[in-house]
């Protein structure tokens, strides 16, 4: 798929993003204690492909933009289906997907998220915690996903 402005425009801010969202409180939470170094200068935009119910979204969306900021759109996967299938993993369709591109669109990295720490945590506790009690153990750990998170981009970006 060849991305162009007009089609990044097109995507969410991170306030509109925030407009959209069931769970507003937990993302400007989740916003305020990311980590705030910027994304390296080579990086103009970042497309991503999310979903508000997506916890994994819920923690990648406000630490990219904060770390992007304006450079950032948020693209709905299921209300945008010739990205997800632009931007799907052989035949899964993940959220969050972050593309990462330079000045003329040309994609620079991809990146399928959760981090690989919170792929671990989970995996793990799978077997001890449901529902909830899950969620809220993932949610918990925010700071630690969020610094994987930087540290997994850092290692894609050049």
């Amino acid at each position: 798929m060849v991305l162009e402005g007009s089609l990044w425009a097109r995507g969410l801010t991170f306030e509109g993003f925030l407009a959209l969202s069931k769970r507003r409180a937990l993302l400007e939470d989740f916003y305020a204690r990311a980590p705030g170094a910027p994304l390296p200068k080579g990086v103009a935009f970042v497309l991503a492909l999310v979903e508000d119910w997506c916890p994994d979204c819920q923690q990648a969306v406000p630490v990219l933009a904060k770390a992007a900021g304006d450079r950032a759109r948020f693209f709905l996967r299921d209300q945008n289906p010739d990205l997800r299938e632009a931007y799907r993993l052989g035949e899964k369709r993940i959220v969050p997907t972050v593309v990462f591109l330079d000045e003329g669109f040309g994609e620079l990295a991809r990146w399928y998220g959760p981090p690989q720490a919170a792929r671990a945590f989970l995996q793990e506790a799978r077997g001890r915690l449901e529902g909830r009690a899950l969620l809220a153990a993932y949610h918990a750990r925010f700071p630690e996903w969020a610094e994987a998170m930087r540290g997994e981009w850092e290692g894609l970006l050049p």
